[in-house]
Order: structure tokens, then sequence, then C-alpha cells
């Protein structure tokens, strides 16, 4: 019982955050339990060095994916490649000796039933495994990230409404009803804004598969993508992060509008029958009503669009213009 309990978490661990890869991934040669100095993959190497150091590349990458089976496929598929080219090698081509090069170039030429052609080919396909396996590591981060900032969202506005029903009596100190609506209507906004930012992001997605691409004169080759794991943890990190940002910018909007330092927007009046000994009127009701919307999409606006937001609040800040001086 017990273990089929670790074994579970351990999977769905694997699952939200990676598999976990060796220390010092095995090279090509120790794989195929071979020395780095034996013959026939000193052939191969003399032969195809552009594509056996791609496929090295790609091998160790291949230890370091995200999804384990992938990265196992992966590793399998190259190194019966190499298997297969240092057969190759070792006979020699037709009217050649064993180990005579063939160049770089040569491989490129080479029939895809051949060793090398295979080898080639199996690079190629190792390069799009790993770079689905880096898209779907960045996804899958982004997606983890957002779900705990949704989840947090809820938890912070019961928080909030905790702290304001119970910590002013603490004080000696009481909030009116006008106050619990002033209360009301920021953690509208500030939901407001965790639902934009959320929104933000999915509608951006299609700009996040550029993240598994190396950047231009970076160190890592163009067919070896960044490392999945870490790319994943950089997501988780954004997608939560994104989340707050949204709650920040909701706030700020509606304290600057609320407290009459931005004047561009004007909040809807409350009901003047909210806090009155009679029950709330049908207008009272839809004037709330009209608040909670207008709140909500001001801080749903804050957290879609950060430059919408970023600019109201510079205006918010610039001195107001002095009154003309009376006649």
């Amino acid at each position: 019982m017990g273990e089929g309990r670790r074994d579970r978490t351990g999977a769905i661990g694997a699952w939200l955050f990676g598999a976990a890869g060796p220390v010092e991934p095995r090279t090509i040669a120790g794989a195929l339990g071979l020395a780095e100095e034996a013959p026939g993959l000193q052939r191969l190497r003399e032969a195809e060095p552009l594509q056996l150091d791609r496929v090295e590349r790609l091998h160790a990458a291949a230890q370091r994916a995200f999804e384990r089976r992938t990265g196992e496929a992966v590793c399998r598929a190259l190194e019966a490649a190499v298997r297969a080219g240092i057969r190759e090698a070792s006979a020699g081509p037709a009217g050649r000796p064993p180990g005579a090069g063939t160049g770089a170039g040569t491989g490129a030429g080479t029939a895809a039933g051949t060793g090398t052609g295979r080898l080639r080919a199996e690079a190629d396909g190792a390069a799009q495994r790993l770079a689905a396996d880096a898209a779907l590591a960045g996804g899958r981060g982004l997606n983890t990230g957002l779900a705990f900032g949704i989840v947090l969202s809820p938890v912070v506005l019961v928080l909030a409404l905790f702290a304001g029903r119970f910590l002013p009596p603490l004080f000696h100190g009481a909030i009116g009803c006008p106050e619990e609506l002033v209360l009301m209507d920021s953690l509208v906004c500030f939901a407001g804004g965790a639902m934009g930012a959320v929104f933000s992001v999915i509608i951006r997605l299609r700009d996040a598969y550029q993240l598994i691409r190396p950047a231009p004169g970076g160190s890592e080759p163009a067919d070896v993508p960044a490392d999945p794991v870490q790319l994943a943890r950089m997501m988780r990190q954004e997608g939560w992060y994104r989340v707050v940002v949204g709650w920040f910018l909701a706030s700020s909007l509606f304290l600057l509008i609320n407290g009459g330092i931005l004047t561009v927007l004007t909040p809807p009046a409350a009901p003047e029958d909210m806090c009155g000994p009679v029950p709330l009127s049908a207008a009272g009701h839809q004037a709330l009503i009209k608040a909670w919307f207008f709140w909500g999409g001001i801080g749903f606006l804050a957290g879609l669009n950060e430059r919408w937001a970023y600019g109201l609040v510079r205006r918010g800040g610039e001195p107001r213009p002095a009154d003309p001086p009376a006649a």
C-alpha cells in the first residue's frame, strides 16, 4: 500500500515537474558499452564527424527530457543509429578500405537505408521530439503556475474579508456599512485583475513556443532545445507571477479611481438606501450590481492589458491642473 502510494506520488510529481535526469548524462559510447577510443567508434567519427557530434549532443539532451519515456525512446533510437553506423563504417564502402573517411558532406548524400543515412535521419527525428518535449514542459509549467494563482486568489479574498471583519474590533474599532461596501468593491476589482491576467496569458500562448528556441548567439546549438525542466520551472513562476501582477494593477487602479486621484473614469454612485433601516430597493439593487460590474471590469482590463493599466497609473500620478482664478 505504501509503495503504491509513493509510486503514484512520484508519477504525479514527474507529470508536474518533469522526470529527474541523471546528474552526469551517459555518453553515447558508455550507453553502447564501448570505450571512447573503440576502433569502430573512431572510424565512424572520422567518416561522419559533424553528424556524430550532433548525435552526442542530442543523446545528452534526451537524458534531461521532461518526460521520461520521451528521453528513453530518443536515446534508444540514437544508440541504434550509432550502432548501425559503426557496423557500416567498420565494413567500409565498396572499393574503399575500412575507416576511410567519407567526409562530413558525403553523409548528406548517403542513401537513407545505410548506417550514416540513418544516423542523420534519427538525429533529425530526435531534434523534433526534444523540441516538442520542451514545448510540452513550457505549456505544462505555465498551466501549473496559472492554476496555482487561480487557487490562491479566493484564499486571499477570504483572508481579506476575514481581516476586514475581525481585525477592527481587536483595535477597539468597527467597520460600518459604507466601509463594507468599499471593501466588497475592492475585492471584486481584485478578483477581476486575476481573471484578466489569466485570460491575457491564455490568448498569448501562441507566442510561448518561442521560449524553446535558443537565443541568437547562445551556447546551445540550434537543434538542442533549452533544458525542459528548467523551462517548466520558469513558466510556473511566470504563471503565478502574472496573476499577482493582475492583483496589484487592479488594486492600484481601484485606489486611484475611488480616491479621486484618477478622474478619467468615474465610478457609479452607491445606492442611497444601501445603509438605511429599510430593505434595499430595486433601484438600489441595480446600482449595486452596476458597481460590481464596473469594478470587476476595471480589474479585468487591468490584468488583461498591462500597458493600458500602466498608462492610467501614470496619468493618475500626474499633478492635477490648478483651478482657474475666480473672476
